[in-house]
């Protein structure tokens, strides 16, 4: 059974939604409720952050990815001033021509009531990646009760173990300085096998973007590559899912990314190791000052830069949220969950000084996508306080570069890029 949703809002969901199709699954009997909003939130796979935006909108519409042969729980607390609803579940198709969602019935789940909480458990049975979205249901009309501390767990049964592509875009090998292209796919392999020591990293491959069997043509090897400005698709996802190493983590670097500061881009949650839309992380050789002038970016930078954005291409937030993160501004208003100040992690700490003396503020070129994170290097303090004081400064995912500290990953963040990794085909 289909329903037809209201117009999309954002070309990044349509995209997302293209991406995310599959199969056909059991229906309900039950009266089909499809969401009767534009869903403008998505509840990621053992995500800890407060997602008090999701929660608000779980009864009404919102995203949730899936994955073949992956296990979830979707649970929140429970209204003692109402009777438990139940969950329902739609794949996300797009009409293209009338700029709509379809929502195809999934399933209908009644849910277990543990230590207080609603819990709603499914298996994945697709065959490839999906986007469903959720309604919830009361005697045949939306739940009129309270969802609060909605959380989202994933299990997957793909292996623990990868590979990289380093895929070297235009003439890299001749700008980078003090070091050579083969030196800096050593030192990132190293830093991966090092500091990804919840799951193995088989190998890395040195790709290059002149020699792609099918897209080469494309990518002049004597000339310097500016991302978003060479071509319409800044993160360059082609190249993702190269011919030959396939299902391979696809790390794209060119000379630099368009916009102040910017190190390097990645979708949170990515859950792509495929090719196409979500499937690379982008790293810059240099970088531009607010000045209009080119840095270099140290190698030690740029295996950083690839260890943190990685990271948010398995699931992990930014330790202490920027104001780009927490934004999500659609057609002139702002469906931001701005509840989402840090990563809800335990063993992490953040720092809402920096947030106070906007240190990290919004970046235009990160309004392209309201799940894209980025890594930054600032130029200027605020005040007396210096962001090399923040508690979370020495932590993988603290959002801006910081020279001479060590960095590191937590126990919990370790756990997270686990399950994502086994939850994504591969």
């Amino acid at each position: 059974m289909f329903f037809f949703g209201k117009k999309i809002c954002a070309l990044v969901i349509l995209c997302l939604s293209i991406l995310f199709w599959g199969c056909d699954d059991d229906q309900s009997t039950e009266k089909i409720l499809p969401p009767d909003i534009d869903p403008f939130f998505t509840l990621f796979p053992n995500d800890r952050a407060q997602n008090d935006s999701a929660a608000a909108n779980l009864t009404h519409g919102i995203f949730i990815p899936v994955h073949p042969r992956a296990t979830y729980q979707l649970s929140f607390d429970v209204d003692p001033d109402h009777d438990a609803p139940e969950l329902q579940l739609f794949r996300v198709l797009v009409n293209t021509e009338r700029q709509t969602y379809i929502y195809k019935q999934v399933r209908t789940l009644k849910p277990k009531v543990v230590a207080g909480r609603y819990v709603y458990e499914f298996i994945c049975e697709e065959n490839s990646a999906n986007l469903w979205a959720t309604s919830l249901s009361l005697d045949k009309d939306f739940f009129p009760g309270k969802v609060s501390n909605v959380r989202l767990t994933g299990e997957g049964a793909y292996s623990d173990h990868f590979s990289i592509n380093l895929i070297a875009v235009g003439n890299i090998e001749d700008e980078i300085e003090g070091y050579t292209l083969k030196e800096l796919a050593t030192s990132m392999l190293k830093g991966f096998r090092k500091y990804y020591s919840s799951v193995t990293i088989d190998t890395l491959y040195i790709k290059h973007a002149h020699e792609h069997p099918t897209l080469g043509k494309k990518y002049r090897k004597d000339e310097p590559w500016i991302s978003d400005v060479n071509s319409d698709d800044m993160m360059l996802s082609e190249l993702g899912g190269w011919p030959g190493s396939e299902n391979a983590l696809d790390i794209v670097l060119v000379h630099y990314i368009n916009g102040n500061g910017i190190l390097g881009y990645s979708d949170l949650f990515s859950g792509n190791m495929g090719g196409g839309y979500g499937s690379t992380v982008l790293l810059g050789a240099h970088y531009i000052t607010p000045y209009g002038t080119q840095e270099d970016v140290s190698m030690q930078s740029i295996v950083e830069t690839a260890l943190h954005e990685t990271g948010h291409f398995f699931g992990l937030r930014h330790t202490t949220a920027s104001i780009a993160d927490m934004s999500n501004p659609i057609g002139g208003y702002d469906f931001g969950d701005y509840s989402n100040v840090e990563d809800g992690l335990d063993d992490t700490p953040y720092c809402p000084k920096a947030q106070i003396a906007g240190l990290l503020k919004n970046s235009a070129t990160d309004l392209n996508n309201p799940n894209r994170r980025y890594r930054i290097r600032i130029f200027e303090k605020a005040g007396s306080f210096d962001i090399e004081n923040c508690p979370d400064a020495d932590n993988m995912m603290f959002p801006t570069a910081i020279d001479n500290l060590e960095l590191s990953f937590s126990k919990q963040q370790l756990q997270i890029i686990r399950k994502s990794l086994m939850i994504y085909p591969h």
